[in-house]
């Protein structure tokens, strides 16, 4: 359920108040690079109003199944955590060697122990909920079922592993030929497991509006992704800058009750326009001026 605020009338009695986009917190995924340095200073994300981080990284550049490098991981989320920002989520890589979709079983199990073992860090580090890609692309049409069936296999398989670990699996919808482009063809992934549910990606959302999406989804989604693009491929550009209609997309969220972040992943990550960005968005929420 959406988030009920409790308001005093002037009769003394207490009364409903719509959902508040305001309520949700402002977060900003960070790209980890060699050694765990974050791409933009924590200090400078805190002083710019942002509450919580996704983390995320290349694998080529940053392996984080490295005990060295998760020794420093560990000591970025104690900084974050000191600083009074939460670590929201873990972005589990994606590419040919993570496609828990492939055809091929072993090549598919591989993927899946990876994954496996970045989720008992996670749980470790107590960040609730890892985003996963469903597949790698480009996926051939004739190719396409199979790998739907492939992933669902897998998906079952970490769901039950997440549930265990004390996490949640939120599956990315994305974009071009990639698995889960449309609402339609993530809802046949999430039948895979109830206890799924979704990173709503508005950037990669190209088949269909992104209000439309999460309104058909509603309360599978456990996370977001917000950034803008121009109506014909991801461009993570700061809300604004592209052609998606904010105030359609936070109108959607409210109605299905969304509680989590609102969750930046734009480039380059700048704390002070993500901070005017966040709070245009409001204000221009409030105003209907979007």
């Amino acid at each position: 359920m959406s988030k009920i605020k409790e308001i005093q009338t002037d009769m003394g009695r207490t009364a409903c108040a719509p959902p508040d986009p305001a309520d949700w917190k402002p977060g900003t995924s960070i790209q980890l690079g060699a050694g765990a340095v974050p791409n933009i200073k924590l200090e400078d994300l805190r002083a710019s109003g942002i509450d919580c981080i996704e983390l995320a990284w290349r694998n080529d550049v940053f392996d984080m199944l490295e005990p060295g490098n998760q020794n420093r991981c560990a000591e970025l989320i104690r900084q974050a955590r000191g600083l009074g920002i939460q670590v929201w989520s873990l972005h589990l890589p994606y590419g040919t060697e993570w496609d828990v979709s492939a055809v091929d079983e072993r090549h598919r199990e591989a993927a899946i122990a990876r994954h496996l073992q970045l989720m008992h860090l996670a749980a470790e580090w107590k960040i609730g909920t890892v985003i996963l890609h469903p597949s790698w692309e480009p996926i051939p049409d004739a190719e396409r079922n199979e790998r739907l069936q492939a992933c669902r296999r897998s998906l079952a398989r970490m769901a039950a592993e997440a549930e265990r670990f004390n996490l949640r699996v939120a599956v990315e919808c994305l974009p071009r030929t990639c698995l889960g482009n449309t609402s339609e063809e993530m809802g046949e992934l999430l039948e895979a497991d109830e206890r799924l549910g979704v990173c709503c990606d508005v950037n990669h959302l190209l088949q269909e509006a992104p209000e439309q999406y999460i309104r058909k989804i509603g309360s599978r989604i456990l996370t977001v992704h917000m950034s803008d693009n121009d109506g014909l491929d991801e461009k993570h550009g700061y809300p604004g800058e592209g052609v998606i209609r904010w105030n359609d997309v936070i109108s959607a969220l409210l109605e299905c009750g969304y509680q989590g972040p609102f969750m930046f992943e734009v480039r380059p990550v700048n704390p002070d326009r993500l901070g005017q960005c966040w709070s245009r968005l409001m204000s221009a929420y409030s105003k209907n001026e979007y």
